[in-house]
């Protein structure tokens, strides 16, 4: 297995190219490391998100994003049943209630974004609450370039490489333990948003389905089912059919939105003009959803760094995780051994439609998905606490 090394500690967000990321932050020795915090809209340092770069077990150098809640000092009941248990009183239950067994939320993004989206309401909201919060950004992306230099496309296989190394780096008593201090055997409930749902269903495939429907040996990730997953959410997720489907509906409907979609995406106008970018993500006009101008652009900043690759739509066309699906009930062969599940859609989504979600929440296992009023970035804007709330909602079950 390969040394797990961090590589540096930077900024974030920062709208840098990805060029000038990796001139600045690269170094050759984790003795270089430094941890900065963000300059964000959360007001509490004590919850400031951390980035670095981190060499997971698959090869890949990623950007990692943490907020871990501060370790508290012991309470006044905590040394009582310290005391109570060395001198043999058996009035020790109190001590496993004070432990923090809160799970550990890791997140995943989607096309046109990195980390950095969580960073900014998500990690310190949900750190604050008490649960550690850990995301790391796709290949392809500023902070983490493609394993090959001058690819511009990414299979699907080594998105799930790369996911499934994170997640089996999150145990500190891992040999590929990424060092984040979470404990021998996290619990984690594993959220993605938009194409980040999607590689977590291709994930949720090999591990649970035995790896039989990937036949690209490049990237073999030899699961088995040592993650201590408590629970999977998929927020505005990209459906198993992938964007295909969905795509033929949107023309039907309308011809203009349509447009904005594939403009949006494939000429990637979402970068450079302000209403397409408005209308694919954050929903309304001008600050209707807390998103101003400004932050329009700093966006469209991130979206032009975090696009150096995208995911090979060629090749995940020919491994949707919808080939797997039940032809009569649409749900996936594996549902029955998955953990707990969520689904959420939104109400002004402009890029998955009310279907796509149906259909997303057939394939794991659900009735019905939870709709939340929020446009597609659900984690941004002044409504992101309408899906926060789900995830806590959620977590409550567990």
């Amino acid at each position: 297995l390969l040394p797990i090394t961090i590589i540096s500690a930077f900024e974030v967000p920062y709208p840098q190219s990805s060029a000038e990321i990796r001139s600045s932050i690269v170094a050759s020795d984790a003795s270089f490391a430094t941890t900065t915090t963000p300059q964000n809209n959360n007001n509490n340092n004590e919850y400031q998100p951390i980035t670095r770069q981190i060499q997971l077990g698959s090869g890949t150098i990623a950007e990692v994003i943490t907020c871990i809640p501060p370790k508290k000092t012991a309470s006044p009941d905590m040394l009582e049943n310290i005391f109570s248990s060395l001198f043999g009183n058996d009035n020790t239950s109190s001590s496993s209630s004070s432990k923090n067994n809160k799970p550990t939320l890791a997140f995943l993004h989607g096309s046109f974004h990195a980390s950095w989206c969580w960073a900014e309401k998500y990690m310190p909201y949900f750190a604050s609450l008490g649960y550690p919060c850990v995301a790391f950004s796709l290949q392809g992306t500023g902070g983490t370039p493609v394993m090959e230099m001058g690819v511009t496309k990414v299979k699907i296989a080594s998105h799930v490489a790369d996911l499934n190394a994170f997640l089996k780096g999150l145990s500190d008593d891992d040999t590929a333990t990424l060092g984040l201090g979470l404990g021998d055997d996290p619990k984690i409930v594993l959220v993605g948003h938009s194409f980040g749902g999607l590689t977590i269903m291709k994930w949720l495939e090999q591990a649970y389905n035995g790896d039989n429907n990937n036949d690209d040996d490049d990237n073999n990730t030899n699961n088995s089912i040592d993650v201590n997953l408590a629970g999977v959410g998929l927020m505005c997720s990209v459906p198993p059919s992938g964007n295909g489907a969905m795509t033929m509906r949107f023309i039907r409907r309308s011809l203009r939105d349509a447009w904005k979609i594939t403009a949006g995406f494939v000429m990637k106008k979402a970068i450079t003009d302000k209403a397409i970018c408005r209308d694919l993500f954050f929903g309304g006009t001008e600050d209707d959803n807390g998103i101003s101008d400004e932050d329009v652009e700093r966006y469209q900043s991130y979206f032009q760094r975090d696009t150096v690759a995208t995911i090979d739509l060629g090749d995940l066309a020919k491994k949707l995780p919808s080939a797997l699906a039940d032809e009569e009930t649409g749900r996936a062969p594996f549902v029955d051994r998955l953990p707990p599940v969520f689904v959420v859609g939104a109400t002004e989504d402009f890029i998955v439609d009310r279907e796509g979600v149906d259909e997303t929440a057939r394939y794991m296992g659900l009735e019905k998905p939870l709709i939340v009023d929020s446009p597609h970035d659900v984690m941004l804007g002044r409504r992101w606490n309408n899906g926060a709330n789900a995830i806590v909602e959620f977590i409550a079950t567990l």
